[in-house]
Protein backbone atom coordinates (compact mmCIF):
# COMPACT_ATOMS: atom_id res chain seq x y z
CA UNK A 1 0.00 0.00 0.00
CA UNK A 2 1.27 3.62 -0.74
CA UNK A 3 0.80 6.82 0.90
CA UNK A 4 0.80 9.97 -0.27
CA UNK A 5 3.60 12.06 1.21
CA UNK A 6 3.41 15.97 2.03
CA UNK A 7 0.23 17.52 3.58
CA UNK A 8 -3.44 17.29 1.70
CA UNK A 9 -4.22 19.17 -1.22
CA UNK A 10 -6.91 21.62 -0.04
CA UNK A 11 -9.45 22.03 -2.71
CA UNK A 12 -9.13 26.25 -4.22
CA UNK A 13 -12.09 28.28 -4.09
CA UNK A 14 -13.66 29.67 -7.06
CA UNK A 15 -17.07 31.75 -7.10
CA UNK A 16 -18.74 29.98 -10.23
CA UNK A 17 -18.06 27.16 -12.87
CA UNK A 18 -17.24 29.43 -16.24
CA UNK A 19 -19.74 29.96 -18.68
CA UNK A 20 -17.29 29.26 -21.90
CA UNK A 21 -15.71 26.20 -21.69
CA UNK A 22 -13.72 26.44 -25.08
CA UNK A 23 -12.10 29.19 -26.83
CA UNK A 24 -10.23 28.95 -30.35
CA UNK A 25 -9.32 31.32 -32.75
CA UNK A 26 -11.14 32.44 -35.87
CA UNK A 27 -10.70 30.59 -38.85
CA UNK A 28 -9.23 27.71 -38.41
CA UNK A 29 -11.12 24.39 -37.31
CA UNK A 30 -10.74 22.67 -34.11
CA UNK A 31 -9.78 19.50 -35.17
CA UNK A 32 -6.58 21.40 -36.71
CA UNK A 33 -6.06 23.11 -33.13
CA UNK A 34 -3.35 21.94 -30.61
CA UNK A 35 -5.61 22.66 -27.81
CA UNK A 36 -4.13 24.13 -24.22
CA UNK A 37 -6.03 22.83 -20.84
CA UNK A 38 -6.73 25.46 -18.18
CA UNK A 39 -7.87 24.47 -15.29
CA UNK A 40 -10.68 26.44 -13.46
CA UNK A 41 -8.54 27.34 -10.48
CA UNK A 42 -6.17 29.02 -12.56
CA UNK A 43 -9.12 31.09 -14.46
CA UNK A 44 -10.26 32.03 -11.51
CA UNK A 45 -6.58 32.92 -9.95
CA UNK A 46 -6.76 35.36 -13.41
CA UNK A 47 -9.48 36.53 -12.82
CA UNK A 48 -9.41 37.80 -9.63
CA UNK A 49 -5.99 39.55 -9.99
CA UNK A 50 -6.05 41.03 -13.81
CA UNK A 51 -9.74 41.34 -14.18
CA UNK A 52 -11.07 42.19 -10.53
CA UNK A 53 -7.38 43.84 -9.36
CA UNK A 54 -7.03 42.37 -6.30
CA UNK A 55 -3.87 42.03 -4.64
CA UNK A 56 -2.10 39.02 -4.51
CA UNK A 57 -2.52 38.92 -0.53
CA UNK A 58 -6.95 39.02 -1.02
CA UNK A 59 -6.96 36.79 -3.76
CA UNK A 60 -5.13 33.72 -2.43
CA UNK A 61 -7.16 34.61 1.12
CA UNK A 62 -10.36 34.72 -1.78
CA UNK A 63 -9.73 31.58 -2.95
CA UNK A 64 -8.82 29.81 0.52
CA UNK A 65 -5.04 28.91 -0.21
CA UNK A 66 -1.44 30.96 0.86
CA UNK A 67 0.21 33.04 -1.49
CA UNK A 68 3.06 31.04 -2.49
CA UNK A 69 0.41 28.42 -4.31
CA UNK A 70 -1.55 31.11 -5.36
CA UNK A 71 1.01 32.44 -7.18
CA UNK A 72 2.17 29.27 -8.74
CA UNK A 73 -1.46 28.72 -9.60
CA UNK A 74 -1.60 32.46 -11.41
CA UNK A 75 2.12 32.10 -13.33
CA UNK A 76 0.83 28.81 -14.35
CA UNK A 77 -2.19 30.06 -16.12
CA UNK A 78 -0.55 33.18 -17.33
CA UNK A 79 1.97 31.30 -19.11
CA UNK A 80 -0.69 29.19 -20.92
CA UNK A 81 -3.20 32.08 -21.72
CA UNK A 82 0.32 33.75 -23.51
CA UNK A 83 1.16 30.62 -25.02
CA UNK A 84 -2.62 30.23 -26.88
CA UNK A 85 -2.69 33.70 -27.90
CA UNK A 86 1.17 33.83 -29.42
CA UNK A 87 0.71 30.73 -31.22
CA UNK A 88 -2.42 30.60 -32.02
CA UNK A 89 -3.75 27.53 -29.83
CA UNK A 90 -7.15 26.47 -28.24
CA UNK A 91 -7.88 26.91 -24.74
CA UNK A 92 -10.57 24.61 -22.98
CA UNK A 93 -10.98 25.31 -19.26
CA UNK A 94 -11.70 22.17 -17.60
CA UNK A 95 -10.84 20.25 -14.52
CA UNK A 96 -8.10 21.46 -11.07
CA UNK A 97 -8.89 20.85 -7.61
CA UNK A 98 -11.65 23.28 -6.56
CA UNK A 99 -14.96 23.81 -4.96
CA UNK A 100 -17.63 26.27 -5.04
CA UNK A 101 -17.10 29.06 -2.57
CA UNK A 102 -20.06 29.21 -0.56
CA UNK A 103 -20.51 32.84 0.20
CA UNK A 104 -21.81 35.01 -2.55
CA UNK A 105 -18.96 37.37 -2.16
CA UNK A 106 -20.09 39.65 -5.11
CA UNK A 107 -23.01 40.26 -3.20
CA UNK A 108 -24.00 41.59 0.46
CA UNK A 109 -23.73 38.63 2.37
CA UNK A 110 -24.34 40.69 6.22
CA UNK A 111 -21.24 38.71 7.58
CA UNK A 112 -19.18 41.66 7.52
CA UNK A 113 -16.24 40.76 9.36
CA UNK A 114 -17.15 37.75 10.69
CA UNK A 115 -16.88 36.52 7.18
CA UNK A 116 -13.88 34.07 6.70
CA UNK A 117 -12.86 35.13 3.15
CA UNK A 118 -12.29 38.81 3.98
CA UNK A 119 -12.83 40.36 0.66
CA UNK A 120 -12.80 43.39 -0.55
CA UNK A 121 -16.83 43.73 -1.40
CA UNK A 122 -17.55 42.51 2.66
CA UNK A 123 -14.65 45.44 3.93
CA UNK A 124 -16.59 48.06 1.87
CA UNK A 125 -20.20 47.20 3.19
CA UNK A 126 -18.84 47.11 6.62
CA UNK A 127 -17.26 50.28 6.23
CA UNK A 128 -20.65 52.02 4.67
CA UNK A 129 -22.98 49.90 7.50
CA UNK A 130 -21.17 51.87 10.51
Amino acid sequence: MRFRRGRPKIPRLISEEPKLKVFKPQGIPVKDLEIIRLEVDELEAVRLVDLLGYEHEEAARAMGISRRVFWNILKSARKKIADALINGKGIRIEGGYYKIRECKFDEKCGKYKYCRFRLKPCEVFESHEE
